[in-house]
């Protein structure tokens, strides 16, 4: 390196860049986390894994016997556990892709987990509905995390809440 180099900036795509930590792209696990803190993800988890175990539970017996004619064989406690199952499933992904409306989904799998009880295999050997009901109880409490005010000394915050603290 020569003595007119020493003063000249570094090459094009070498060297360190100004602001390149304040401009890092979030990694996938990241993207991941954050989408998975803005919605109620675990009750819609739930609420999916319930309704797949009461889809399954009907289905088992005639699907290990390589039977196609479902209905014929699964009868009418069987129609409505394929029937609550495929429901709580759309209402976990329900959950998932429309927050707005998580009350309601929420409200409808718990809804759903105790009509399960009576209408298929006892709530699918009861850990269907418990799950959905679990599930839904979840999404129905979840409210999302507030962003909390900026309190570093010297912000408009921190300064406003001095203010009214001394007077």
């Amino acid at each position: 390196m020569s003595a007119d180099d020493a003063g000249t900036a570094p090459a094009a795509g070498y060297g360190p860049v100004a602001g390149a930590h304040a401009r890092r792209r979030p990694s996938r696990r990241e993207r991941w986390r954050d989408w998975r803190r803005s919605r109620p993800f675990w009750g819609g988890l739930l609420l999916i894994l319930s309704g797949l175990e009461l889809f399954a539970i009907p289905l088992s017996g005639d699907l290990m016997h390589g039977a196609v004619k479902l209905v014929i064989y699964i009868g009418i406690a069987g129609v409505f556990g394929v029937l609550i199952g495929a429901l709580l499933v759309a209402a976990g992904l329900a959950i998932w892709l429309n927050q707005a409306h998580k009350t309601f989904y929420g409200v409808a799998g718990i809804v759903l987990g105790i009509v399960s009880f009576p209408a298929s295999n006892l709530g699918g050997l009861f850990v269907g509905m418990l799950l959905a009901i679990i599930g839904g109880s979840i999404a129905f409490a979840w409210t999302p995390v507030q962003s909390a005010p900026d309190a570093r000394p010297g912000t408009a915050a921190s300064s406003d809440a001095g203010e009214a603290a001394l007077s």
